[in-house]
C-alpha cells in the first residue's frame, strides 16, 4: 500500500503540467549569435520533459524537440564577406544611429514573412496541436503574435540584448531615461544635460519607429497569411514576461518589474577541451595570448588592407601571441599570429593564458570575457555594441577605440597598457566574481520562471499596473497641466484681485484730491 501510495505520487510529480508542457518555440532570426542565446534554454527544457517544436534556422537534436527548419527560406546576411567595411563604427551621432537601426530593423525583417512559406509551418497553424506556451525571441519582428494569437496561448519573450523600447513596452518596464541608456544609442550612464536630451529623443525615435515601421509591416503579413486582423499594440500587452540576457553586474544597474528577468550568461556552457593545436599554442605562450574575434555576423577578412596591416604592425612587435578569428588568406601574417575561421570562443577566453581580447563588443562575447575576468579592448560597430561596452569600461576592465579612425600607436600603446598595468586585470577579476555570484544560474533562472508561467497558466500577477496605460498618464502630464492650469488659475486670480484693489485704492485717493 505505501509502495502504491509512492507510485502515485512520483507519478503526479513527475507528469504535473509544468512537467509535461507542450511549448511553440519561434526563433526566426537568421543571425546565429541570436539563436546561441536560445539553444541551451531549448535543450534543457527538452531535457525536463518538455514537448518543443522550435521553427528555426538552427535545428536542435534531442528525442523531445520537434524541428521545423526555415533554413533557405531567407537570406543569411552574416554569410557576406564585406560587412567590416560597410558599418558605421561608433563615429555616428546617437540619433542617427537609432534612425538607421529602426530602418533596417523595418528594411530587413520584411524577409521572416518567408516562414509562412514553409510547408512545415504551414502544416502547424492547420494542424489541431494544441500548445500551452509560446516562447520566441522579440527583437526586429513581431510575427509570434499572429502564432499566439491564432493559437490562443500565453507567450514568453526572450532578448539576446539588453532591453529595447518596445521590450519595455511590452511589460509595463519603466524606461529611466535620465540616467538609463537607451540601448541603441550608444551613450554611456554618466550623462550630462545634452546626454538626457539625446536619450530622450533617440528613445522617441526608436518606439514610434518601431510602432508606424516594423508593426504596421507585421499586422498586413500577418493578414495576408493568417488572414487575422490584429493590433499588435495590444497583442503585445499580453506577455507573461520577458527573459533578457543582462545581469546587473556587467550592465546598469535598475529597477526592475516582476515581469522582467535577467539571465545574463545562460549561453555559457561548461568548458571543453580545446583543439590540439590552439591548445598547444595557447600553452607554450610564455608572454600569454591575446585572443581576436569580430563575432559570427563580422567577418575578419573584410577589414580594409590599411586597417589590417596597422593591427599586423602592431602583433609584429609583441612578445604574445594572437589568436585571430580570419577567414581566407592574411598576407604578411606575423610569426605570432594563428588564424582559423572559426575558433571555440568560450573555451579559449577561459584558458588563464589569455591576457585580453580584442573584439567589437557583442553582448555574447562580452558576457563570456566578463565571466571569465578577461580585460576587453574593443572596436564597437554597430547596435547596443556601444553601450555594451561602455558599461565594462565605467567598471574598469575594458578600453574603447573608434574603427573608424583607428591609430597604430592608439593600438600598440592601449594593448601594451592594458598587457602590462594589473588594475585591469585587478578590475576584471573583480567583475567577474560578481557576475557569477548569483543564487540560481542563469539557465536555471529561465527554466524556472518558464515553468511559473505554464503552472500559473500565463502568470497574469506578473503583469505591472503600468501596462496599457497611456503615455500621457504614465508621465503625469494630465496631473501638471491641472496642477499647472490650477496654479496659473490663482495667480490670475490673485492678480486682477490685487490689481482692482489697487484701482479703487487710486480712485479713492483721486477723489479726495479733486474734493
Amino acid at each position: 500500500m505505501i509502495v502504491l501510495f509512492a507510485t502515485i505520487i512520483i507519478t503526479i510529480t513527475v507528469f504535473s503540467p509544468a512537467d509535461t508542457a507542450n511549448i511553440l518555440a519561434l526563433f526566426p532570426h537568421q543571425g546565429f549569435s541570436h539563436n546561441v542565446v536560445y539553444q541551451p534554454y531549448i535543450q534543457e527544457l527538452a531535457k525536463r520533459g518538455h514537448n518543443i517544436t522550435i521553427i528555426s534556422n538552427y535545428p536542435l537534436e534531442h528525442p523531445n524537440i520537434n524541428n521545423i527548419s526555415i533554413k533557405g527560406s531567407m537570406p543569411i546576411f552574416y554569410k557576406s564577406k564585406k560587412n567590416i567595411s560597410h558599418v558605421e563604427g561608433n563615429s555616428v551621432n546617437e540619433i542617427q544611429r537609432s534612425i538607421n537601426v529602426i530602418w533596417g530593423f523595418y528594411d530587413r525583417g520584411k524577409i521572416y514573412e518567408a516562414i509562412f512559406t514553409v510547408d512545415g509551418v504551414k502544416k502547424l497553424l492547420n494542424s489541431p496541436s494544441k500548445f500551452d506556451l509560446l516562447v520566441t525571441e522579440h527583437f526586429n519582428n513581431e510575427l509570434f503574435l499572429g502564432f499566439a494569437s491564432k493559437l490562443n496561448i500565453p507567450f514568453i519573450l526572450l532578448s539576446s540584448c539588453n532591453l529595447l523600447p518596445w521590450n519595455q513596452h511590452a511589460v509595463g518596464q519603466p524606461y529611466s531615461l535620465a540616467n538609463i541608456p537607451s540601448t541603441l544609442t550608444g551613450l554611456g550612464t554618466e550623462m550630462s544635460f545634452y546626454s538626457r536630451v539625446i536619450n530622450t529623443i533617440s528613445h522617441t525615435v526608436q518606439i514610434f519607429g518601431y510602432k508606424l515601421l516594423c508593426r504596421t509591416r507585421d499586422e498586413a503579413i500577418i493578414k495576408r497569411n493568417l488572414d487575422i486582423k490584429v493590433s499588435l499594440d495590444q497583442l503585445i500587452l499580453n506577455a507573461s514576461l520577458i527573459l533578457v540576457n543582462t545581469h546587473f553586474t556587467m550592465l546598469e544597474s535598475k529597477p526592475l518589474v516582476p515581469a522582467v528577468v535577467e539571465i545574463g550568461g545562460i549561453h555559457i556552457m561548461p568548458i571543453k577541451p580545446l583543439p590540439t593545436d590552439i591548445q598547444k599554442y595557447i600553452d607554450e605562450s610564455k608572454d600569454g595570448v591575446i585572443y581576436f574575434c569580430m563575432g559570427s555576423s563580422l567577418r575578419g577578412e573584410s577589414f580594409s588592407v590599411e586597417k589590417r596591416q596597422k593591427f599586423l604592425n602592431v602583433f609584429d612587435k609583441l612578445p604574445q601571441r594572437i589568436l585571430w578569428k580570419w577567414e581566407g588568406e592574411l598576407p604578411g601574417k606575423p610569426s605570432n599570429v594563428m588564424i582559423r575561421e572559426w575558433m571555440p570562443q568560450r573555451d579559449i577566453l577561459a584558458h588563464p593564458n589569455v591576457k585580453l581580447f580584442i573584439s567589437h563588443g557583442g553582448l555574447l562575447g562580452t558576457t563570456e570575457a566578463v565571466h571569465e575576468g578577461v580585460p576587453i579592448l574593443s572596436m564597437p560597430m554597430f547596435g547596443d555594441q556601444i553601450t555594451n561596452i561602455k558599461s565594462v569600461v565605467s567598471r574598469g576592465a575594458a578600453e574603447m577605440m573608434n574603427y573608424g579612425n583607428l591609430n597604430e600607436d592608439e593600438i600598440f600603446i592601449k594593448i601594451t597598457s592594458m598587457l602590462t598595468n594589473p588594475k585591469y586585470r585587478k578590475k576584471a577579476k573583480e567583475l567577474s566574481e560578481a557576475f557569477r555570484d548569483r543564487p540560481m544560474s542563469a539557465l536555471e533562472t529561465a527554466v524556472y520562471w518558464t515553468e511559473y508561467v505554464i503552472r500559473h497558466k500565463g502568470a497574469p500577477l506578473l503583469r505591472s499596473a503600468t501596462i496599457g496605460t497611456p503615455w500621457y498618464q504614465y508621465y503625469l502630464i494630465d496631473v501638471l497641466i491641472v496642477i499647472f492650469l490650477f496654479v496659473t488659475t490663482i495667480f490670475v486670480l490673485l492678480y486682477c484681485l490685487i490689481f482692482k484693489v489697487l484701482l479703487r485704492l487710486l480712485n479713492r485717493k483721486s477723489k479726495e484730491k479733486q474734493s
